[in-house]
């Protein structure tokens, strides 16, 4: 099997995960959290991070400033091999940072100050396109939108499928996105671009039809958390119920999903194989805590997934 080369257009930022956060607190209020740390992060990072790690050869194109956040990250990404050619070092901006808050359960909300990733631009992209074949790209919404929409329209001029994770939750216009390969919202995502809370099967199936309709990909593939990903190809929708696992951190799971997804998928596998690989990497991911520390591997997810099959044959 032929190693995939995927290319990952969007954010890199430093990760501020402060964790036992009780509650979302007022303002002008202070609370009382457990603890914290600093990882590094960013949602375009985070699915190049997997993505590698799950063996793919992955290039990277984003923003850094000229800053020991910056540095840190770009030498992390190194370490797995990826390809950060065309991550330009900013020198009017500094690297992006994310304050991320979770609670006891691993539920987490967060804030994003962009930093260079607000000037990562087209001509960024155009000069990574140009230079290498590409199975797929992978993209975010931590970037300007102009930039989003560009980076689709370049890709779809060389025929490479583009994967969009539509975070961080925003109503954004999907017109310049129609005939995407995939759109994948998250909860809070979904509901932001389609005003519907999918709270159950027959919700999700009415968020997807819209989406679907509004911008007609091969699929749209909605994250739903604990309970799993519902899949909808423009005819028919299915769920598919997630791993069982002790979560304690969230964050980071939903690109590791998508990355595991894309890689999968590349590589020939059918979608329902490819959405359990991607589950199972997830699952992996809740369990740990952090970001891109948090991301398993190609072998820790067979292993998961051969465990999960033994199981199931012993019952």
């Amino acid at each position: 099997m032929k190693q995939t080369n995927i290319l990952v257009v969007g954010s890199i930022n430093m990760d501020l995960i402060v964790y036992g956060v009780p509650k979302i607190p007022k303002f002008g209020e202070s609370i009382a959290c457990g603890s914290y740390h600093y990882a590094t992060g960013g949602k375009g990072a985070n699915q190049a991070y997997a993505a590698a790690l799950q063996g793919a050869n992955v290039s990277m194109v984003g923003r850094i400033g000229d800053d020991t956040n910056g540095h840190t990250i770009e030498m992390e990404l190194k370490k797995v091999g990826i390809d950060t050619t065309f991550v330009v070092t900013d020198q009017e901006a500094q690297t992006g940072l994310a304050p991320i808050m979770v609670d006891e359960e691993g539920k987490y909300f967060s804030l994003t100050v962009l930093g260079a990733n607000n000037h990562l631009i087209a001509d960024d992209v155009m000069k990574a396109i140009a230079a290498k074949d590409y199975d797929m790209v992978l993209m975010q919404l931590e970037m300007p939108l102009e930039t989003v929409y560009r980076t689709y329209e370049i890709a779809k001029e060389n025929n490479i499928p583009v994967f969009l994770d539509a975070g961080p939750a925003m109503n954004i216009p999907l017109d310049r996105l129609k005939g995407i390969y995939i759109i994948s919202p998250n909860e809070a995502e979904t509901e932001a671009l389609t005003g519907i809370s999918i709270d159950s099967e027959e919700q999700a199936f009415k968020a997807a039809k819209q989406l679907y309709k509004r911008v007609n990909p091969k699929f749209v593939i909605l994250k739903m958390g604990s309970r799993g990903a519902y899949v909808y190809d423009g005819i028919e929708g299915k769920m598919y119920a997630s791993f069982k696992v002790d979560a304690v951190d969230s964050t980071g799971a939903g690109d590791t999903f998508n990355a595991t997804l894309a890689i999968k998928l590349c590589q020939g596998y059918p979608m329902e194989m490819s959405i359990k690989s991607a589950q199972a990497a997830a699952a992996i991911c809740v369990s740990r805590n952090g970001a891109q520390s948090s991301i398993p591997d190609a072998e820790e997810v067979q292993v998961f997934l051969n465990e999960i099959n033994r199981s199931a044959n012993l019952n």
